[in-house]
């Protein structure tokens, strides 16, 4: 009985020591685990925040050389010598309003052997399909219908007040989508998923449609298309990257002359003006306001409301030194509060006349006034700005333009406008949208892989009558699959490092000399908190 009961005290002790070493094993597994994963999304993190960084400074580089040659031709040169160079030419120039759907047939041969889609206006469903289908094969729409569907889309807009106001009462559910950035696979993507624009289907597109990705064309042309198809339920708002001065650098413009060699600049022209009518803004249910970057402290729905869009071809150029002043002082004249309620419609009382060709332009001349400083700073604040954690209005530095605003701005528009929800875009975040300002304000981005294959989510928001916002997640995926965590991480990694390499390059001129101030002795060695001022500084 003795040596059974010293056999089950033997056993029983080996299984305990057993059982230790199985939870110490799979203790070091955790940890080895948790430790692996914090260090891939500690890579992760900071190659974002590489590229984060120098697509922010590449910003603030096109605002502050925009800014030195307006100080230089406000200052040192006659105004009508060389005001052609900054200032968009008339768009009847190049593309006259008056221009009929047939002339442009008369004036513009499609060939026999284009095998493209080929419109006819009134656009249908059927057509926007034949685009649809072209694209996915990456055929080109000819440029004749390109410039139809631009002056037709014009016509559209033109018509649209400045802030848009919808209803969920109408659908069942309103989609908001962020920036595209010419990722044409993320928006067939999108209506892949949620189905096409229609009347039971409305979606909103908040702004950056163009730029950085190599079907920014293509994108436009469908939007446009359902916009005409559509245009109670297809809504587009202006974001910062519908600027001609911003596409010459950030490459829609060489993506369209490349594309469109003979009518290239027409379609440029052209394109000018429509971007300039795109409206500012979207309010659903008067509760949910959707808008491409942000809000100020200064932000004024009302006068935005009122004001002519389309004086801003361009935000790159803020209006002549001798305006600006004329304008603070105008502005330190006191003005009565405006109403609450935002009207649905542009001012009403301005004086219009139509012109032969059936467009409307102010009175008395055929060409918008130039902006005023107020106008100007207004529409930089909503399509530049960025929200932060701490409360105030502070200038973006960042970017060079706009501001950061805080949740104390945030909640002190919701009180004057009875908001309950800011959806804005113009941010990139790894997983396609955050949440921020106690769940009032939401970051939305629908371009997936936006810095390299695998870098981040798109997403998109769906609104339901309770305006419960449902949040959809996706990522266009060609190689991403085949890779584990680690090669990703690995991919967008290089692919930083790369970018930075580039940027030091750049500026090695520049980074030297800003040395040789820290190392007085030829040591040719710094502290690091020297080399992070200096190349934080440049």
């Amino acid at each position: 009985m003795g040596n059974i009961t010293g056999t089950m005290g033997c056993s029983s002790s080996v299984a305990d020591r057993r059982s230790e070493k199985v939870i110490r094993a799979a203790i070091l597994i955790q940890n080895w685990y948790r430790f692996t994963m914090a260090r891939l999304e500690m890579r992760r993190r900071y190659s974002l925040s590489i590229f984060q960084s120098i697509e922010y400074a590449d910003e603030q580089d096109q605002l502050q050389l925009s800014n030195f040659f307006t100080f230089m031709l406000d200052h040192y040169t006659h105004p009508d010598s060389v005001s052609h160079i900054f200032t968009s030419p008339s768009v009847s120039q190049v593309v006259d309003e008056g221009l009929r759907l047939t002339e442009f047939e008369r004036k513009i041969d499609v060939p026999d052997s284009y095998y493209g889609p080929r419109l006819s206006f009134p656009l249908t469903i059927e057509d926007a399909n034949a685009l649809l289908h072209a694209f996915r094969n990456e055929q080109l729409l000819h440029a004749r219908y390109v410039l139809q569907l631009l002056c037709e889309t014009r016509k559209v807009l033109k018509e649209m007040p400045n802030i848009t106001h919808l209803s969920t009462s109408y659908s069942k559910e309103i989609t908001v989508c962020g920036d595209l950035h010419g990722n044409l696979d993320d928006l067939l993507l999108i209506f892949y998923k949620n189905g096409l624009p229609s009347e039971q289907n409305c979606y909103v597109f908040n702004g950056d449609f163009v730029d950085r990705g190599k079907n920014s064309m293509e994108i436009l042309i469908i939007l446009f298309a359902f916009l005409l198809i559509y245009p109670n339920d297809l809504h587009l708002n202006r974001g910062n990257h519908e600027d001609y001065m911003m596409n010459l650098r950030y490459g829609f413009t060489k993506e369209v002359s490349k594309k469109y060699k003979d009518h290239g600049k027409q379609i440029l022209c052209l394109l000018r003006d429509v971007f300039s009518w795109l409206p500012l803004a979207t309010i659903i249910d008067s509760k949910v306001l959707i808008l491409h970057g942000g809000i100020s402290d200064t932000t004024d729905l009302d006068f935005l409301n009122a004001l002519e869009r389309n004086k801003l071809k361009s935000l790159m150029r803020p209006p002549k030194s001798v305006r600006d002043r004329q304008d603070q002082v105008n502005e330190r004249t006191p003005t009565t509060r405006p109403s609450k309620h935002i009207a649905n419609q542009n001012v009403a009382g301005k004086t219009r006349c139509i012109s032969s060709s059936g467009s409307t332009e102010p009175s008395g001349s055929n060409l918008p006034s130039d902006p005023t400083l107020k106008e100007w700073k207004q529409i930089l604040d909503i399509l530049w700005s960025d929200p932060r954690s701490q409360n105030g209005c502070t200038p973006n530095k960042r970017r060079g333009g706009g501001c950061y605003f805080g949740p104390d701005v945030t909640a002190k528009l919701f009180e004057r406008y009875n908001l309950k929800m800011l959806i804005r875009s113009h941010e990139f975040k790894p997983e396609g949208y955050e949440i921020s300002h106690d769940g009032k304000v939401i970051t939305i981005f629908s371009a997936s892989n936006y810095y390299e294959e695998g870098s981040n989510r798109g997403a998109y928001i769906k609104l339901n009558p309770e305006l419960i916002p449902r949040f959809v997640q996706y990522r266009v995926s060609k190689y991403t699959r085949r890779q584990n965590l680690q090669e990703r991480v690995g991919t967008i990694e290089s692919s930083a490092l790369k970018s930075l390499r580039e940027k030091i390059y750049a500026h090695r001129s520049e980074l030297t000399s800003a040395f040789a101030q820290y190392d007085l002795n030829g040591t040719e060695g710094m502290l690091v908190t020297h080399l992070c001022c200096v190349t934080y500084h440049l």
